[in-house]
């Protein structure tokens, strides 16, 4: 089937929204709760609204904050500052205090636009980021704060704005944080690089047409939520239908309501999903693919496959960062291995290295490197951080931190970053906390746990778990490792198991892993000491 999608040759957000309102304008394109815009009304909203930004000082360069939730306000803005040559700074709703600080001030931006959810945690810094000089309140205007009204911003012309841009020009800083206790970076990508993950998926990856429609409750600030869903969808000329975030109780309703024919996912919402569904048959429900990933693990295996089954939906998981543009590999309805990453997308070389960035055997694990194939499509660089660009572009790979291996048939397998990873022996490679402690988390009487690793005599790492009981739960450390050992391959089961009352946090709630590292074996239970079994 023929797409009413921009040309080939359209290399810019803005470009690509005109060509594809002059090919398919009454087509719905997107969906908000129970607003609905076709592709010719977005494409006269963001000029509008780009318009009006001009009338007020915004131009090519400059850089708006979006610190909001998402609403119809947040993609015609998007659109809006593209069409300018405007940067766009999408906020994580989740920054709070000095990280919100952090990241306002180093966006250097004079403008942010909030909503009635944010305004709290935006106020509360505003003292400390003279930078921004105008925010504007989408919604009702509070009365007790000097904000612009948004509506106010709606007084320009529908015209397209003066200016040219180009497939080059920066078109976004999103803020990237990987530990808590660091200041978050700016990634810059370029106009380019949207179009360029959208149409991949598009037509690459997933196959989507007219009768597509892409559903999800993740968030806009995410770069994968805009460009494989906003993008996706309009380089194919298909529906992108969105929601307020991610309620397990309504999702259903939701995908039926909207009649979704594709859902996006990120982190454990799948996971969420198949553990409360107990039909006795697969559901009846609208949807074909579930793309995202999140599962990641190779225990995962299972779950996925379950989860097709209950529901029959097929499950397509990738692996990418904010700094690759948001994919680099991925399975595809034609090729897959289930519990894999896919294989690297067309425009992509990925290898898997050692610590100097020599290439490691096939089957041993390392760290996941990317580079593009393809001018444009990757980061540009992280914002006033040139030492940190050159460190993580050393010897022209992208070093993305992540840990993985390759197997015979070039299939990524994604085992953890190194944050959440666990060093077992140049033989055993790395194996992922996050794999561990979601087997623990599903154990009896666990109200939660944190996996560590802590450093032996030979200079690798053993595994302890720290486990947190249910309130009145008698669990003990064998209940907790014979459970590992009927879940987890034997080079995954913790040696040590410490039981506690709670697991140390910090103030946003965060689990102090470095300081359970520090503490060492302690007084942990040792399965070597003594404890017998059999494998």
């Amino acid at each position: 089937m023929s797409t009413p999608g921009p040309p080939a040759g359209s290399e810019t957000l803005g470009g690509a929204l005109e060509a594809a309102a002059e090919n398919a304008g009454d087509r719905p394109f997107v969906r908000y709760r129970g607003e609905t815009l076709t592709y010719a009304e977005l494409d006269e909203r963001a000029n509008v609204l780009a318009n009006g930004l001009a009338a007020r000082g915004i131009g090519d360069g400059d850089t708006v904050c979006l610190f909001m939730y998402n609403s119809m306000e947040y993609v015609s803005l998007y659109f809006a500052l593209a069409k300018l040559g405007a940067v766009v700074a999408p906020i994580d709703t989740r920054f709070t205090g000095e990280t919100l600080a952090a990241a306002l001030a180093k966006s250097d931006a004079e403008t942010i636009v909030v909503d009635d959810r944010t305004r709290g945690a935006y106020e509360s810094v505003r003292q400390d980021v003279p930078n921004i000089t105008a925010a504007y309140f989408v919604g009702d205007r509070p009365s007790d704060r000097p904000y612009r009204p948004f509506a106010s911003l709606l007084d320009g012309d529908s015209t397209p704005p003066d200016g040219e841009c180009r497939g080059s020009d920066t078109v976004s800083v999103t803020f990237v944080q990987r530990r808590a206790t660091e200041r978050p970076k700016g990634v810059l990508l370029p106009q380019y690089a949207y179009i360029n993950t959208g149409r991949e998926a598009a037509d690459e990856l997933f196959g989507f047409d007219t009768n597509d429609r892409i559903f999800t409750t993740l968030p806009l600030y995410s770069i994968f939520t805009f460009q494989l869903g906003v993008v996706g969808a309009l380089v194919s000329g298909a529906e992108f239908v969105f929601s307020g975030p991610f309620d397990p109780e309504t999702y259903w309703r939701d995908v039926e309501a909207r009649d979704a024919t594709v859902i996006l996912y990120l982190g454990r919402l799948l996971s969420v999903l198949n553990g409360r569904y107990d039909g006795p048959e697969p559901m009846d429900n609208p949807v074909e693919l579930a793309i995202g990933h999140g599962f990641g693990f190779g225990t995962d295996e299972t779950l996925i496959r379950e989860f097709e089954d209950r529901f029959d939906i097929t499950v397509l998981e990738g692996y990418g960062v904010t700094q690759t543009s948001t994919i680099a590999t991925y399975n595809t309805p034609e090729q897959r291995r289930i519990g894999s990453s896919g294989r690297p997308v067309s425009y992509a070389d990925v290898e898997i290295v050692d610590e100097n960035d020599w290439p490691v055997e096939t089957g041993e694990s390392g760290e996941i490197v990317v580079r593009p194939r393809r001018p444009n499509t990757m980061l540009q660089g992280y914002l006033n951080e040139p030492e940190r660009t050159a460190e993580v572009c050393r010897n022209q790979w992208i070093h993305s931190g992540d840990i993985g291996y390759k197997d015979e048939d070039g299939f990524v397998h994604f085992i953890a970053n190194e944050d959440n990873s666990i060093y077992r022996g140049r033989i055993a490679g790395r194996v992922s906390s996050l794999e561990i402690e979601s087997v623990i988390d599903a154990a009896a009487d666990v109200e939660t746990a944190a996996v560590v690793g802590v450093e032996d005599r030979r200079g690798t790492e053993e595994i302890k778990a720290v486990v947190v009981p249910e309130d009145g739960a008698s669990l003990s450390p064998i209940d907790v490792y014979e459970h590992c050992k009927r879940s987890l391959p034997y080079l995954k089961v913790p040696r040590y198991v410490e039981i506690r009352p709670d697991l140390p946090r910090n103030p946003t709630g965060k689990i102090r892993r470095r300081g359970l590292e520090e503490e060492g074996i302690g007084s942990a239970w040792d399965r070597e000491a003594g404890y017998e079994f059999s494998r």
